[in-house]
């Protein structure tokens, strides 16, 4: 072919006739109209097959237009003139296109691959043409292809060829000019060709080296080894590496290291030795020297393992060498523990990091270093260490490692560290105390408003009814409001009794299986007035096959602080809603509200006691921030948790309590009774239950008996009075009552004393009267006291009139009446 810039492409003759609607008669007719779409068509297919070689568009191309108009005269010759196969080719232009693709990169495979395509291209456009062209074209056309391509491939034969003399001579130039001694023998034990640097090594020439079996050259000591492997070579057995010595022509050995490996087909040993007599003598030098070296090491490591510190020794990369008597006596590690970095596991964990952090920088810089850490003994116990090391160099100034001593200060470092953990504590009590007292005046301030307040409503109405001027709905409106907040003192104080009871660990519960959703509707039926007068929507949905083991009371009161406080900090309009559900092993039960929310940061601590968000003047609801506190503790008591949630200021709040489901049905959930808080009932009777009932009331205090002597008279029954202890008594012995009602707290004698001297007296002087305890002493510890003493009941204050009509009536008709004297 010609080259690429023979002829230029003209414009696409793609679907061109010579003539309108004619057929071609010949492919030589063919090639001349169509030849730029047969390029275009070859162009495509070999970009694909040439694309790793990048090649543009006119390197693909190369000499391919000029290719096929001599392709054509050659056809359109054997056509006319019946021309024979061999004189349809062009040499010069095949030879140089090949060459040309040579240098391209092109291999055989490639460009025989490109005239395939070039007749594929050249036949599809003959049927696109409509041209049948007869056996004898085709042949025409495969012969003149084939003949080009026989001329192409010739450079690439002759590239071969003398890349295959090139690499044989380069083994040859490798052989003799390379600096190991490289041989070929036979298993006949005879050198059959040696390199000049074997010669060298050596100092025999080849004619010296070829006439003598070269087991004679080697080392008496070393020649049964020498023969075993070549007998292992013998069996087709390579040799890795060997060691012999070989005499060379002054009567010197030197010593050689093998590699060989056999071609048992022609009987031949191919060998590479390298010359390492100087190795040997430093080897041997160095053996000499470390011998020198572990006697003085010897001589070292005796005085260090009597020194009276521990001594170590590292290497360049801060691998620990040596380690002295002293070490592995302290800390009960043993070389194969304590050497290389092992001496790390007996640093305290908390002093692990700055130690090893420590020695690295130090290492990696060459400088001296102090540090003082824990050091594990071989007791355990850890003990303070100073550990001081300093870095060696040889005479050139090499870093060598670095060479140490740890030093036991255990006592000194105890003292520090003593002092400081006073100061610690000092400080720590100084801020406990601060924070102490802070909360302390926040709570006195919060209990002393708390308090203040609905006295201040009570005894403003009492002073306007005293006026007798109050019109009969301010009058009831007055009776209310002094209720209201009497009650809410009681709650407050109930709060406090039971944080006390909390703190001394004696608050108790009376477990027993419950009926969740009982507890629930009672807390809502107690808390939906207080939500209807705040205007805020009350709402639940509760699961009433939920039971769990606990105590009724005390659940009660978590349900209904939970929902208290939502109502309080839930603005009119708001939500508060109650889910009470099972989740596997467990019952959920969480209150939700569009509240005022819990700031993100006061969050954690929300169930702590005395704890409030807002506990400045300025807050807007009130409390004494111990609902919360209480309800985790009880919670916790029942085995259940408690938890808070809320997006922050405004987005309301989520509280969740999970109990584990009662695990026993052996009796029926216990069914609540309505808390104290609930809102008041008609404080009265049955009239004939304490109707004739002669009752005496026993209290130091004028106003508690007056009014307890009301209430008891209003519901049929019959009072006497005693203003102590000693009254009390006469009375008894005198009037004989049918139940007694006694205060605790009285100067003198008080309730106890006063309970066991009745009880001590004979059954005729009423030694056997039922008794009912009034006491502000509310805990359980106090109840249980009471009982013991000799009382029949126990009724905390304040006074709560339907409970202590109840009781009376109770005991009253369980109680026979004692005939009089």
């Amino acid at each position: 072919m010609a080259s690429a810039g023979s002829q230029e492409r003209g414009p696409s003759s793609e679907g061109r006739t010579p003539r309108a609607g004619a057929v071609p008669s010949s492919l030589a007719e063919l090639l001349e109209p169509h030849r730029d779409a047969i390029t275009d068509d070859w162009v495509a297919r070999m970009a694909a097959l040439a694309a790793p070689l990048h090649l543009s568009r006119e390197q693909i191309i190369d000499g391919l237009p000029a290719f096929l108009a001599e392709l054509r005269e050659a056809l359109s010759r054997a056509e006319a003139e019946g021309v024979d196969f061999d004189s349809l080719h062009h040499e010069e232009t095949s030879e140089a296109h090949g060459r040309s693709r040579l240098r391209m990169g092109f291999d055989v495979a490639l460009v025989t691959r490109e005239y395939t395509l070039l007749r594929d291209c050249i036949l599809e456009r003959a049927e696109r043409e409509g041209l049948e062209p007869p056996l004898s074209q085709l042949r025409l056309l495969s012969a003149c292809i084939d003949t080009a391509l026989a001329q192409a491939v010739v450079p690439f034969e002759l590239d071969s060829s003398e890349r295959r003399r090139f690499e044989a001579d380069e083994r040859e130039r490798f052989f003799q000019l390379s600096p190991d001694m490289f041989c070929i023998a036979g298993l006949d034990a005879y050198f059959k060709r040696v390199n000049v640097y074997f010669l060298h090594v050596l100092g025999w020439s080849e004619a010296e080296l070829y006439q003598q079996p070269f087991l004679d050259l080697v080392h008496p000591d070393d020649r049964q080894a020498t023969l075993d492997e070549v007998g292992k070579l013998a069996q087709g057995i390579p040799t890795l590496r060997f060691e012999n010595r070989f005499r060379t022509k002054d009567g010197q050995y030197r010593w050689l290291a093998w590699a060989a490996r056999p071609v048992p087909e022609l009987g031949l040993i191919y060998a590479a030795a390298r010359d390492i007599t100087e190795q040997k003598a430093v080897a041997a030098e160095r053996e000499r020297l470390m011998d020198a070296l572990r006697d003085s090491e010897g001589r070292f490591r005796n005085m260090a393992d009597h020194a009276p510190v521990m001594l170590w020794v590292t290497d360049v990369d801060g691998s620990t060498t040596y380690m002295n008597r002293g070490w592995y006596h302290f800390t009960g590690q043993t070389e194969a523990t304590g050497l290389g970095f092992g001496w790390l596991d007996a640093v305290h964990p908390d002093d692990l990091e700055r130690t090893r952090q420590t020695f690295i920088l130090a290492n990696a810089r060459h400088t001296p270093f102090r540090l003082d850490y824990r050091l594990r003994g071989q007791d355990g116990r850890y003990r303070w260490a100073v550990d001081t090391g300093s870095p060696r160099f040889d005479t050139e100034g090499h870093f060598l490692g670095y060479i140490g001593s740890v030093i036991d200060i255990t006592d000194r470092k105890q003292a520090e560290v003593e002092r400081e953990a006073l100061l610690a504590r000092e400080s720590a009590a100084r801020q406990d105390a601060e924070e102490a007292n802070q909360l302390k005046d926040e709570f006195l301030a919060t209990i002393s408003h708390e308090l203040r307040t609905p006295l201040t409503a009570i005894l403003g109405w009492v002073q306007l009814l005293r006026t007798g001027h109050l019109p009969e709905p301010r009058r009831e409106r007055a009776l209310e409001t002094m209720e209201r907040n009497a009650r809410a003192q009681g709650q407050l104080i109930e709060d406090l009794l039971d944080v006390s009871r909390i703190m001394s660990g004696k608050l108790r519960l009376d477990v027993k299986p419950v009926d969740l959703s009982a507890v629930v509707q009672q807390a809502l039926d107690s808390v939906r007035p207080a939500a209807d007068a705040r205007g805020v929507q009350l709402g639940a949905t509760v699961d009433t096959s939920s039971s769990v083991m606990g105590d009724t009371h005390r659940l009660q009161q978590v349900v209904w602080n939970l929902l208290s406080n939502s109502v309080k900090f839930t603005p009119r309009g708001g939500h508060v809603r109650l889910v009470v559900a099972r989740r596997d092993s467990l019952v959920e039960l969480t209150v939700e509200d569009t509240g005022q929310g819990i700031p993100e940061a006061f969050l954690p601590h929300v169930f702590e006691r005395f704890r409030q968000a807002d506990s400045g003047t300025t807050r807007k609801t009130g409390g004494l921030g111990l609902g919360l506190a209480i309800v985790r503790h009880i919670v916790e008591m029942h085995g259940g948790t408690v938890s808070a949630a809320s997006e922050g200021e405004g987005q309301g709040a989520v509280f969740t309590v999970r109990l584990p489901l009662s695990v026993t049905q052996r009796r029926g959930p216990e069914v609540p009774t309505a808390p104290r808080t609930s809102a008041p009932g008609p404080a009265t009777a049955h009239p004939s239950e304490l109707d004739g009932v002669r009752v005496l009331v026993v209290d130091d205090e004028e106003d508690a008996r007056e009014l307890l002597s009301t209430l008891l008279e209003e519901n049929g029954a019959s009072v006497l009075t005693a203003g102590s202890a000693a009254e009390g008594l006469q009375v008894i012995q005198a009037e004989r009552p049918d139940v007694l009602v006694s205060d605790i707290g009285m100067p003198g004698t008080d309730g106890y004393g006063f309970i066991e001297r009745v009880r001590a007296l004979p059954e005729e002087q009423g030694g056997r009267t039922p008794a009912v305890a009034i006491t502000a002493y509310a805990r359980s510890e106090d109840r249980t006291r009471v009982l013991r003493a000799g009382f029949q009941s126990h009724v905390p204050k304040p006074v709560e009139p339907v409970e202590l009509l109840a009781v009376l009536a109770s005991l009253a008709g369980r109680f026979q009446k004692q005939p009089k004297d």
